[in-house]
């Protein structure tokens, strides 16, 4: 099997567990209560608001091949690659606006950078740069794969069971748009970046494992009970 395959295997195994577990499930179908859909977007806004930052450490450990692809997405994340984009976190912000959570932003964006200073200060689990830059593209990737498949049917249902309008739910509908082509280029990238770095295959499967061991879109969407929750449901 190759490195590829496994990798997409681990995603899509991931993102199936998303998509089954029990928080999604209410949340689709329209049956979770409105906290439980607002603390969703919560989750949503405080994981991604910073993602702008780790997309640039990540493309400042690119390879050269890989280069020219982040530079697109960093550009296209902060919302300067054209005159009338809107940044990533601005969209996000718009979204939590648009559901009537604009007062929870300054403890949102305090989070989020709480987050990504717990990011740079917890002991490294690896030995060298290289190996925390091949954990964070992967977990990264991954969410690309994740919204590629599922942002369509999250925005669906935030626009029936929360009345959301669709400018409060740019973010979701671009995601569901490009993170197609985003995920396919991030599988290459992933590719470059280890053959560039000449990981082992036993030291990239042992990295994967750490950075994806556990389900981070429940994880970071729904919470470390939720995730509990649904490893117990799978054992």
């Amino acid at each position: 099997m190759s490195l590829r395959t496994v990798i997409e295997t681990r995603y899509q195994t991931s993102t199936d567990g998303f998509t089954g577990c029990a928080e999604f499930g209410l949340l689709e179908s329209g049956k979770a209560d409105r906290a439980s859909y607002e603390r969703f977007l919560a989750n949503v806004v405080r994981a991604h608001l910073r993602s702008p930052k780790i997309l640039a450490f990540v493309y400042a450990m690119a390879p050269p091949d890989a280069s020219a692809d982040l530079l697109h997405n960093l550009l296209e994340e902060l919302g300067i690659e054209e005159a009338d984009a809107t940044s990533h976190p601005d969209m996000l912000i718009n979204m939590a606006k648009g559901a009537g959570m604009g007062d929870l932003l300054p403890q949102l964006e305090q989070r989020a950078n709480e987050d990504l200073r717990q990011f740079i200060v917890d002991p490294l689990l690896y030995g060298t740069l290289k190996e925390v830059g091949l954990a964070a593209l992967a977990e990264m990737v991954s969410f690309e794969y994740m919204l590629s498949r599922t942002a369509s049917r999250i925005a669906a249902a935030l626009h029936k069971h929360m009345g959301l309008s669709e400018e409060a739910l740019a973010w979701f509908s671009h995601h569901a748009e490009v993170d197609s082509a985003h995920a396919a280029q991030g599988m290459t990238r992933l590719e470059q970046y280890i053959a560039y770095y000449d990981f082992s295959a036993d030291d990239t499967e042992t990295i994967l494992d750490m950075a994806l061991r556990e389900n981070v879109f429940i994880k970071r969407y729904f919470g470390e009970l939720a995730l509990a929750n649904a490893t117990l449901m799978t054992g």
